[in-house]
């Protein structure tokens, strides 16, 4: 509801009015996008709420799903466990939306940390630089950043 409506500052009593940022019959169109194309929610609305993040997200690519979250889990309990870890460099490979690359990214700080997140789409290249640059991660300082890198397909044999 919070993304939806224009004034945030609601209490949504009873007899409050609330303004949508678009009108219903944009709304409607939407909805109908969603239920006779079955195009997924995420899709119509452009955005994933992943962990603590909204990420943009757009056909062409991936939804980040919930049980990605465990792989930054799982690298957040590696890195705790060995800090010199935490200042090496990680590979995101075919990174879509950037999820898993912001999630580590998160996880690693400013420690000194890398991570390299790959893809070999030019539309998950876009929505990924997007977001990273959205959590303020893609600034290259001495202690951290976070690199996008885009292959062409040529670089791989046919049967890739």
């Amino acid at each position: 509801m919070e993304d939806a409506v224009e004034d945030k500052s609601l209490g949504m009593e009873d007899d409050d009015e609330v303004t949508m940022r678009i009108d219903i019959e944009e709304l409607y169109s939407l909805w109908k996008q969603r239920v006779h194309e079955r195009r997924p929610f995420q899709y119509v609305v452009g955005c994933e709420h992943w962990r603590d993040l909204v990420l943009s997200v757009q056909e062409g690519v991936l939804i980040p799903r919930p049980e990605t979250e465990l792989v930054v889990d799982i690298v957040s309990d590696v890195v705790s466990e060995n800090e010199d870890l935490r200042s090496g460099v990680w590979a995101d490979l075919g990174t879509g939306s950037g999820a898993l690359a912001i999630g580590i990214g998160g996880v690693l700080g400013n420690e000194g940390g890398r991570v390299i997140a790959t893809d070999l789409s030019p539309v998950a290249v876009a929505v990924a630089t997007y977001n990273v640059q959205r959590y303020c991660l893609q600034v290259r300082d001495s202690n951290f950043s976070i690199s996008i890198l885009s292959f062409p397909l040529d670089l791989f044999p046919p049967w890739f």
